[in-house]
């Protein structure tokens, strides 16, 4: 073997090696969006859970802002529309946060598509718009600029499947 031999397979050797190392760190680096994703998924269902549980400890305050048509929201008492104020900010917090991530490639299409729909059936609502009018400052322009576009889900409302549980 000569020295030109010896060089070329020195080389095929270093080409394969930088090969496999950069393998393996595409692999490391799936690996790691994947466990990203699967915390960004956790955070969310633990939100959400805890939202649900806002939203039903003041359930008839949550409902009756919804449906408000008053700007002011003066159908609802004091307490009642601070709990609805919150609970309405805490719920589009979230979706934001979804949202983004969803823009930042953490939650996939699919995934989003179904919240997507949830958070235009709540958007759509009569006291949410009445509520956006006032609070969308306190949100991402890019969010801000996605609701504004968004167009009703044909998915029964919230408040249409309350009604409909409350008159049976």
């Amino acid at each position: 073997m000569n020295f030109d031999s010896i060089t070329l397979l020195s080389q095929v050797f270093g080409a394969l090696a930088v090969f496999a190392s950069l393998v393996f760190v595409g692999l490391q680096i799936r690996q790691q969006a994947d466990a990203t994703r699967a915390q960004t998924e956790q955070a969310i269902a633990s939100n959400w859970m805890a939202l649900g549980q806002l939203i039903n400890e003041s359930a008839e305050a949550f409902t009756s802002g919804l449906l408000s048509t008053s700007p002011t929201f003066a159908e609802l008492s004091d307490p009642d529309r601070m709990r609805f104020l919150t609970s309405i900010f805490a719920l589009f917090k979230h979706y934001e946060n979804m949202f983004l991530q969803y823009k930042k490639g953490r939650i996939g299409q699919e995934d989003w598509d179904p919240w997507s729909n949830h958070l235009r059936m709540y958007f759509h609502q009569p006291g949410v718009q009445s509520w956006w009018a006032l609070r969308k400052t306190a949100f991402s322009p890019l969010f801000r600029d996605f609701l504004d576009l968004t167009i009703a889900p044909t998915e029964p409302s919230p408040t249409a499947l309350h009604q409909v549980a409350k008159a049976t």
